[in-house]
């Protein structure tokens, strides 16, 4: 028997969720019934034998799952999300989905989230082997936060904590490159790079309107501001020529105005180009040569099997990336450091809570509290007894300069030097 097809506003109202992605009902409008059911009862076996299941909880997941398929509004408007959810990464819609909870349903609604993510694996793996995808790159994907999730709901937690993150792998999404993991994402951020047509160097320049303070960092960065020495950045342009701030490679805005010709260089990179997103596991092997390695083979991944995702190269933030750690760490044996050579760096808007989060074990830490272990702690926190703060950065790697890492492809020792000469100048 077909399902009777509802209109997105009825089951939007009908469910009562408050969250939903901007613009999902562009593509309420594209969907059509597939499927007969909400979640594949084979897997769902498979997830509780995999997992080794108390009965009273697969019998609680089992009669969440028929209560949302004996409710034809919900049941419609789950089968269209779970449709949604498995190609929006390709789409670059990153973290638009979050936790939801249909108001609709008057028991196990707490599981909702779960199971809608649990729902998203078969379908997530069938439109990869419609690609021709080989299974040994997506057939673990979904069972690494599987498990650390079971594991809570056997202690009666069912919350999802992070909705977004685990939605990459859930619908397979994201997928391991020897030693780091990738995923498409949308270049957003407020600057155009460009590229040398005789030369080949590549050069960002930062779009009008932002405020940095003398350091090149973002004004107010970690609470700290510069009232006497911060400048905005400009952008002036004309037939011929852009006149605009650089961005230092080694993470920060130059003050001085550059001019570059428009005969002479191209654009390589602007909002809206697509990117593959670096996340870093923990574990050994962080360094240049495993870098290289895991981005050429994402590269030819993507061209081989997303042939219509135009990759321009590689986008990542992190603590891991700031360039202060170069004064902190040894050059010549960290890897952290050495890595953060291979990138063409740029500031953001993320103070420090990453690295004190990492290095110290809370968003908030205060090093004077922590006890201090290991090498990097005590240096960094001798680095903020001075009253100089970290800060998150980002980078780009152009799909052109991926065969160069390890080589330095962007980071001369002037901009070492320079960045030498600029950094904390705030604080003299």
């Amino acid at each position: 028997m077909k399902d009777v097809i509802f209109n997105f506003q009825e089951c939007v109202d009908y469910c009562g969720f408050d969250n939903l992605p901007e613009g999902l009902e562009h593509f309420y409008a594209l969907y059509k019934e597939e499927r007969n059911y909400f979640m594949e009862r084979g897997f769902l076996q498979e997830v509780f034998e995999r997992f080794n299941l108390p009965t009273e909880k697969q019998m609680l997941i089992t009669d969440a799952v028929e209560m949302i398929e004996s409710d034809p509004k919900l049941f419609h408007f789950s089968k269209f999300l779970v449709w949604d959810m498995c190609s929006a990464r390709n789409r670059c819609d990153v973290d638009n989905y979050k936790n939801m909870t249909p108001i609709c349903m008057t028991e196990h609604k707490e599981l909702y989230s779960l199971l809608l993510l649990l729902a998203c694996v078969v379908p997530s793996m069938e439109l990869l082997k419609s690609r021709g995808v080989p299974e040994n790159h997506y057939i673990n994907i979904p069972f690494q936060p599987m498990k650390p999730q079971l594991e809570k709901l056997v202690h009666g937690d069912v919350t999802v904590s992070d909705f977004p993150w685990d939605m990459n792998f859930y619908t397979c999404s994201i997928f391991l490159m020897d030693r780091f993991l990738f995923i498409p994402c949308r270049f957003g951020d407020p600057f155009t790079m460009y590229r040398n047509k005789d030369t080949n160097k590549v050069i960002a320049l930062r779009h009008a309107g932002e405020e940095f303070r003398r350091d090149g960092q973002r004004n107010g960065i970690n609470d700290v501001y510069d009232s006497e020495g911060s400048f905005s950045s400009l952008w002036q342009e004309s037939d011929g020529e852009i006149s605009a701030n650089p961005i230092n490679p080694m993470g920060f805005v130059e003050r001085d105005l550059i001019t570059i010709s428009k005969r002479e260089w191209e654009v390589a990179l602007s909002p809206g180009d697509t990117l593959l997103a670096v996340h870093v596991p923990s574990g050994p092997g962080y360094n240049p040569e495993r870098l290289r390695n895991s981005m050429l083979l994402s590269l030819e991944f993507y061209r081989t099997y997303f042939p219509e995702l135009n990759i321009k190269g590689f986008w990542s933030e992190s603590w891991l990336y700031d360039s202060r750690l170069s004064l902190v760490l040894d050059n010549d044996t960290s890897n952290i450091i050495k890595v953060q050579r291979q990138f063409y760096l740029y500031p953001i808007e993320e103070g420090d809570g990453m690295l004190r989060y990492e290095a110290f074990g809370d968003w908030k830490a205060d090093p004077k509290e922590v006890e201090l272990k290991t090498s990097l702690q005590k240096a960094a926190a001798d680095y903020m007894s001075t009253g100089a703060r970290f800060n998150t950065l980002s980078m780009i790697v152009l799909k052109e300069e991926a065969e160069q890492v390890g080589q330095m492809p962007y980071i001369t020792t002037e901009d070492i030097e320079h960045f030498r000469q600029m950094v904390d100048s705030h604080l003299r």
